[in-house]
């Protein structure tokens, strides 16, 4: 089982390395795929999964995505969670994020 690592990344997390828009997406992206890819998350945004069939799989896949997605969520400002909170997917978050900005 996959196992979250914490980092420099998700400790001391500072209001200003959150996503707040157009002018710090480029930094923020660059490290949210690092966090993502230090922790084995990175292909729930630059792939499109296929969804397991085997329940054991399937458990594992449900608990790998809620991880990046809750990477995602806490690394955004409050303005940006309504855009994305009631998406599914990782990947779904992802591709609205890199839409807006």
């Amino acid at each position: 089982m996959l196992q979250f690592k914490e980092s420099s990344h998700s400790t001391g997390l500072r209001d200003q390395d959150r996503l707040d828009g157009a002018s710090n997406f480029g930094v923020w992206k660059a490290n949210i795929l690092l966090l993502l890819d230090e922790n084995g998350l990175k292909e729930y945004v630059t792939s499109v999964l296929v969804v397991p069939t085997n329940a054991a799989k399937l458990l594992a896949y449900r608990k790998e995505d809620a991880k990046a997605r809750q990477i995602i969520l806490d690394r955004v400002k409050d303005h940006i969670v309504p855009h994305i909170e009631d998406l599914d997917t990782t990947k779904k978050m992802w591709d609205a994020i890199l839409n807006l900005f």
